[in-house]
């Protein structure tokens, strides 16, 4: 959690409290904890993994995600600082930089193969993505709340949907997941136009994301937006058409898009309107009365399906094509016969060059986006009877996507956007070589190879 700075947005909506970063209240968990260190962020991340280690839970693969606003929008030594000290947290030691200390994670017995960075649409612009790169993010999440520029005036929100569109291509350009905060019930909107927008959010190319976090709006106290509430010209949505809207949309999420979340992280005593509890359990519920089933990555993961004590049947390797962003997207996955999830891998084929990467590619580019197995998380080089890791099928999937773009898009070489602490993987396993901030290989295509043109 970083320290509270000021936020280049005025939303109406936002929480905003002294002593607490913007969009979050004193008493969340993660601010309660930043507070108790400081906001030293080296301090949280040791904290954090103590505690977890102290749960019995390994901790050689961290997934970090930076909270508390817009960070990319903070002063940029403080960025480079604040990281620099989260890996160093991990390590174990202090390093001279932000780039030894991303050296020694590579083979740390805390790696980082994950790192996620919260940003608005508008502060995204490419020495923002740079930036990014160079802290070894591999997951963005966007504010965009809602497609609609009408609404966007109305809650001040300040920027528009072609900045949506823009920071979302030059995202996945480089090889970043994306994934949208999403918040049907905002003013202006109804439950019609919510679920218009949120088949939108699917159905038009320019959009697609990797992921969600489904945040039906709250009247915050203190916020602009309490006046309203109070004032009679802001309604919430009630109860049951928050949670018939949430299903409806969990209905028509595709199979490549994970749900991370279905509420706001936002202690109850804040919440002067709307809903205040979790949606997940009455949400499964009401589908299931329904008939219908989220197709979601998060619900069908293997280890949720082994807890819910779910009939699990072999793997089976599956493809899914579509265009997004600009380039074609194809998610190739492990499932048994009832989409029980064990892997993904996501493959970009897009004619746009990565920035300050030397490739010796002249055609398509071809981008691994996302390697990830599903299931209770086994230690490096473990193996446990009930995982899906560490059992050959990211090896396979990355096989499938090395053959793919080899043979059906003319590629000469594979891209792969890494976590830091995945380098060593991709490098002792498979045979790549750092490239900047990727992982590449050649991937020497056979004479008779089809190459396949796509669109810019």
């Amino acid at each position: 959690m970083t320290k509270p700075m000021p936020c280049p947005g005025r939303c109406v909506y936002c929480p905003t409290f002294s002593g607490a970063p913007q969009s979050y209240t004193p008493e969340s968990p993660a601010v309660i904890r930043a507070r108790y260190c400081e906001y030293d962020a080296r301090k949280q991340v040791e904290m954090r993994l103590r505690i977890l280690s102290e749960m019995g839970h390994p901790t050689d693969k961290v997934e970090l995600i930076v909270m508390g606003g817009t960070f990319p929008a903070a002063p940029v030594e403080y960025q480079y600082q604040f990281v620099k000290d989260c890996y160093d947290a991990l390590n174990g030691c202090s390093s001279a930089n932000l780039h030894e200390a991303k050296l020694i994670n590579e083979t740390a017995a805390n790696r980082c193969v994950t790192l996620c960075i919260e940003t608005r649409p508008d502060v995204c612009e490419g020495a923002d993505i740079k930036r990014l790169l160079d802290f070894g993010a591999t997951r963005i999440e966007l504010g965009v709340q809602m497609l609609d520029d009408e609404i966007y005036k109305l809650v001040r929100r300040g920027h528009t949907i072609q900045d949506v569109v823009d920071a979302t291509r030059r995202l996945k350009d480089c090889g970043i997941k994306v994934h949208y905060h999403w918040m049907p019930g905002l003013p202006g909107s109804t439950p019609e136009h919510d679920f218009e927008l949120s088949k939108m959010l699917f159905n038009d190319p320019r959009f697609r994301p990797d992921g969600l976090k489904l945040y039906p709006t709250m009247v915050v106290e203190g916020t602009e937006m309490e006046k309203w509430f109070k004032d009679g010209t802001y309604k919430p949505y009630d109860d049951e058409t928050m949670i018939n809207l949430v299903c409806d949309v969990k209905e028509i999420v595709p199979r490549y898009v994970r749900i991370s979340r279905v509420l706001r992280d936002i202690p109850p005593k804040f919440i002067v309107g709307g809903l205040k509890d979790s949606l997940r359990d009455i949400v499964k519920e009401r589908m299931h009365i329904r008939g219908t089933e989220c197709q979601c990555i998060r619900c069908r993961e293997y280890g949720h399906r082994i807890r819910e004590k779910r009939s699990i049947g072999a793997p089976s390797l599956n493809r899914l094509d579509y265009e997004a962003s600009g380039g074609h997207e194809i998610f190739i996955s492990f499932d048994d016969a009832n989409m029980t999830l064990f892997g993904i891998l996501r493959l970009r084929i897009q004619k746009a060059l990565i920035p300050g990467l030397n490739t010796i590619s002249s055609g398509n580019q071809a981008i691994v986006r996302e390697l990830h197995i599903y299931g209770p998380e086994v230690p490096i080089k473990e193996q446990k009877a009930e995982a899906a890791q560490h059992k050959g099928l990211g090896k396979a999937l990355l096989h499938e996507a090395e053959r793919i773009a080899r043979e059906e898009y003319g590629a000469t070489e594979l891209i792969i956007l890494s976590g830091i602490g995945a380098k060593e993987y991709y490098r002792n396993e498979f045979g790549y070589r750092a490239e900047g901030n990727y992982m590449v290989k050649e991937i020497k295509a056979p004479a008779e190879a089809k190459t396949v043109t796509i669109s810019p």
